[in-house]
């Protein structure tokens, strides 16, 4: 015999035991809270009406088939409550989370008042319906109870977040869809066994599939709806606030605090936000899918806070570096080092020490003009979003950066490796140790300190800057050579200084060295990348928890290059991985090479 305990241990908690397991390296505090949370108010709102309808004889239980009854509702179908919650919540995290909150947002005033009003007034109409046809006894009363107890829900969870659903109504439709087709072929079976059973007289008595009445998929389709849309209000609040960290200064808490400004982000409309902030980003997204296809699909795997700020970070790097670059008359050149210069001057003038920094945002006196001027829309764009999240990031690491820049506009040689590594950690280790900035300050613990280990984890991000910097060079010295006249192969390693310098630096022609002399030079900075990368990879786990498996598997989707240059039988002239090849490393550094880091 089939009871409704073996509903949950068969059918409901298998998957949701299942799908933990695909979301583990997703699942933070932050998610973790959202989840619970919008477990607690369905259960909180879903037992009234439960029991109003068993009391009305809408539905009943057989005393064989179920553990006990608490009011009129059985013990397992409160636990349905939750878990039916649960497992749409982790499904909807694997189908919404791979977009940026903020290019949901909705910035026309117009159209955001027809999608969000339109809706609204039709679910009050809906409201009114359901309230007059939950007549008990009548065919009318399930469909109506229904139509009441969701509708006045909707236009709620509507009026905050209506257009960021429709904004992501693909991924959002497939999170609705999958857990109700699954849960109506639940329900179907436990209705043949008798597990439970719907009152005919109650019911319109239209079956949508053998043995499921109409009433019963609807009711599963619209409890996912309200789901996976509570799950997006709150998404779109995180997105609001973290966007937008000046007007919402609250970093993540479980607070009355935080949860305060939590509606309040849900109640703003993003019309009433400025553009440009948005504007900015989208920018900075453009940037890093054109200048790093590997940063652009690593970014995906950490939560939207710390990929947001990634982007920027990385994207205001990759512009300065190509202002520097791509500009051949020298005096411009040097111009735009010193606009970059006096920025970061006037980004953090009133830091006491190299590595202070800030734990609430303020508002900076740059004067933008003298900016617009000499820079492009792009760059601009770039300086601007760095300026919103500069207040949580040390001084230290941007002067190193202009120390790298100093370096290539200069045309400094690199001697040894000793010359190697630094211009590495002027170019790269300074990233790598902002990186940790960010995910410091952008972790859903917001009591995370590195503490004692601090010295310790951003000598290691130094070190690992350098050998994804090392990888890069070993990847491109015919590059380097043919588009920017440029050499980062220590000169010692080379038989004749003089004249494969001038090959590279004068004449642009790498490939006159030959394929072998490439591929030796390529292989002896790989050996220096892979020892900085195994002195330093250990520090991962004293990282936030929910960072750990991203960084792993952000390193090692970029050193998947190395295996790319090696296994060629020629120098590559940019060795590349497929992106399949990307999320194959992923998957596996995410899922199985992370455990060791997370345990």
């Amino acid at each position: 015999m089939t009871t409704y305990i073996d509903i949950h241990l068969f059918y409901i908690l298998p998957v949701i035991g299942v799908l933990s397991l695909i979301t583990r390296p997703f699942l933070n505090r932050s998610e973790v809270f959202k989840i619970s949370f919008i477990s607690i108010i369905a259960f909180v709102y879903t037992t009234p009406w439960d029991n109003y309808i068993i009391y009305n004889k809408g539905w009943s239980y057989p005393s064989e088939k179920v553990l006990g009854v608490f009011g009129y509702v059985p013990i397992e179908e409160y636990m349905f409550f939750i878990t039916q919650t649960v497992l749409t919540s982790l499904w909807a995290l694997l189908c919404v989370r791979w977009s940026t909150p903020c290019l949901n947002f909705n910035y026309d005033k117009h159209s955001y008042q027809l999608i969000r009003w339109i809706p609204i007034a039709f679910l009050a109409i809906a409201t009114v319906v359901g309230y007059i046809i939950t007549i008990p006894g009548q065919p009318t009363f399930y469909l109506g109870c229904i139509l009441w107890w969701v509708s006045p829900v909707v236009m709620f969870l509507w009026y905050g977040a209506g257009n960021f659903f429709v904004k992501k109504i693909i991924p959002c439709s497939f999170a609705v869809l999958v857990p109700t087709l699954y849960l109506c072929w639940v329900d179907q079976f436990a209705l043949k066994e008798n597990i439970w059973h719907i009152n005919e007289k109650t019911m319109l008595n239209i079956f949508v599939a053998e043995d499921l009445p109409f009433e019963e998929a609807f009711f599963f389709f619209i409890s996912n709806v309200i789901i996976v849309l509570a799950g997006t209000c709150y998404d779109k609040s995180r997105g609001i606030i973290e966007t937008y960290t000046l007007e919402f200064p609250q970093r993540f808490s479980i607070s009355w605090t935080y949860i305060r400004q939590m509606f309040w982000a849900f109640a703003t409309s993003e019309y009433n936000l400025p553009q440009i902030v948005t504007g900015d980003i989208k920018e900075s997204i453009e940037i890093i899918k054109v200048a790093s296809k590997s940063f652009t699909t690593a970014s995906f795997l950490f939560q939207a806070g710390i990929r947001l700020d990634l982007i920027i970070l990385y994207s205001f790097c990759r512009v300065t570096d190509d202002m520097i670059d791509n500009e051949l008359d020298i005096e411009k050149k040097k111009r735009k080092f010193e606009l970059t210069k006096n920025f970061i001057d006037e980004l953090f003038y009133d830091r006491k020490s190299d590595y202070d920094v800030g734990t609430k945002p303020k508002k900076l006196n740059i004067d933008w003009k003298k900016y617009e001027s000499e820079l492009t829309d792009v760059e601009m764009s770039s300086f601007r979003s760095l300026s919103r999240i500069a207040f949580y990031l040390p001084r230290k690491p941007f002067e190193e950066l202009l120390a790298g820049y100093e370096w290539d506009i200069e045309g400094r040689l690199v001697r040894n490796e000793d010359d190697l590594l630094l211009y590495s950690t002027y170019v790269a280790g300074s990233v790598g140790a902002l990186c940790v900035y960010v995910m410091m300050y952008r972790c859903d613990n917001n009591n995370f300190e590195l503490v004692e280990n601090y010295d310790y984890v951003i000598e290691k991000a130094y070190q690992m800057g350098q050998a994804l910097q090392l990888v890069n060079i070993a990847r491109d010295i015919v590059t380097d050579s043919e588009t920017l006249g440029r050499c980062y192969v220590p000169t010692e390693y080379m038989d004749d200084e003089d004249e494969e310098i001038k090959i590279l630096c004068q004449e642009k022609k790498p490939r006159s060295l030959g394929d072998k002399k490439l591929k030796k030079y390529s292989t002896r900075i790989i050996h220096l990348a892979n020892k900085q990368q195994f002195e330093s990879v250990d520090a991962i786990k004293c990282l936030p928890r929910e960072t750990r498996g991203s960084v792993l598997a952000t390193t090692d989707i970029y050193r998947g290059l190395v295996s790319a240059i090696q296994s060629s039988p020629t120098y590559p002239t940019r060795a590349s991985l497929s992106k399949w090849n990307k999320i194959v490393i992923g998957i596996y550094s995410l899922y199985i090479k992370s455990i060791q880091y997370v345990v």
